[in-house]
């Protein structure tokens, strides 16, 4: 299954161990799941574990490439402009489209409310647990 993992996600699964995110992270570490991701997400989820988090920026930098290490990097042509409201959760659904991604991984709000965009379904990590089961 291809999936979108949102920074969110991502950064849940390297910063908080034990949870759903790092659940989702080691399915796709064990090739169960694929991540579609994007320049654009792989450099917000570098941003938001240095600027937001503290991590010294060679970590980061580490868990980026692993990221990218394991998921399909995808470079998206097609710019999205669904979601007004916070426009850099358009990367997710560029990216979606960009890789053919069958589902989207999130806990932001704005992308959960849309349900399913394109008819790809937006679930929460403990969602696509439950699917996985």
């Amino acid at each position: 299954m291809r999936i979108v993992a949102d920074t969110n996600v991502l950064v849940s699964a390297f910063v908080f161990p034990g949870g759903a995110p790092e659940t989702v992270f080691r399915h796709a570490l064990t090739g169960r799941i694929r991540i579609v991701t994007s320049p654009a997400l792989l450099a917000e989820l570098g941003r938001v574990l240095v600027d937001k988090l503290g991590l010294e920026p060679d970590l980061a930098a580490a868990a980026v490439a692993q990221v990218a290490r394991v998921g399909d990097v995808v470079r998206p042509t097609d710019p999205v402009a669904e979601i007004a409201e916070d426009p850099s959760d358009n990367r997710v659904l560029e990216a979606c489209a960009a890789g053919a991604a069958e589902s989207i991984v999130s806990g932001d709000r704005h992308l959960l409310r849309l349900g399913t965009w394109q008819g790809v379904p937006i679930l929460t990590p403990a969602q696509l647990l439950e699917l996985l089961d």
